[in-house]
């Protein structure tokens, strides 16, 4: 979910042109249309010190299963992978919740440290997206050990990739782990995902 920065005089010209458009229509869209401007134009005003702002990092485990495959090509893909996971790792990262709007985030952390916080945003989706793509490769040579052990992280960290949950869920169902099955479901059912229909459609066809 990475936010671009919002300009003002695009919002404010968006504002305008929909309440000209609506002048003669509903009321009650009026008002939303109002309080939603006045909101942002609040939202941009808001100044807060980084320094003082309750932020909660994301520490990447130190428990990755890392190895050596130099002198296997059939693993050219994980190599590559591991090896944009890594350069990750030492990255500042924070995850924030996909159903908050751009306005919500500049109230919390401040229109001048929008950027920063959108980058150390992006620093984890990039981070959870690379452990899928080297889960996946994992599971295409069938290394399903090492596979879920990477797959066990984005999960943990309840990465916004429904496919992340979906992987997990064929690997529960060959280890014929039904009680992981089942928690997977229920921990789905209770996150903020985008996709989060069709991963439980998939999850559901393994128990």
């Amino acid at each position: 979910m990475f936010k671009t920065m919002p300009i003002l005089i695009s919002v404010l010209t968006f504002g305008i042109v929909i309440r000209f458009m609506m002048k003669k229509g509903d009321n009650g869209f009026d008002k939303a249309v109002d309080e939603f401007m006045d909101r942002e134009l609040k939202a941009n005003n808001t100044i807060k010190n980084f320094e003082t702002l309750n932020i909660q990092y994301v520490k990447p485990s130190k428990n990755l299963p890392f190895k050596d495959y130099e002198e296997i090509p059939l693993y050219k893909n994980v190599i590559k992978k591991q090896k944009l996971v890594k350069r990750k790792l030492d990255l500042e990262m924070i995850k924030i919740p996909s159903n908050l709007t751009n306005t919500e985030i500049k109230e919390m952390y401040g229109v001048n440290n929008f950027d920063k916080i959108s980058m150390l945003e992006e620093h984890f989706n990039s981070y959870v997206r690379g452990l899928y793509e080297w889960a996946n490769e994992l599971y295409n040579l069938n290394n399903i050990y090492d596979c879920k052990k990477v797959l066990l992280e984005a999960y943990n960290l309840q990465a916004n990739i429904s496919q992340v949950y979906i992987l997990l869920a064929k690997i529960y169902f060959k280890e014929n782990d039904k009680v992981g099955l089942i928690k997977l479901k229920n921990d789905v059912e209770n996150m903020e995902l985008s996709l989060k229909e069709k991963a439980l459609e998939e999850i559901e066809k393994y128990l």
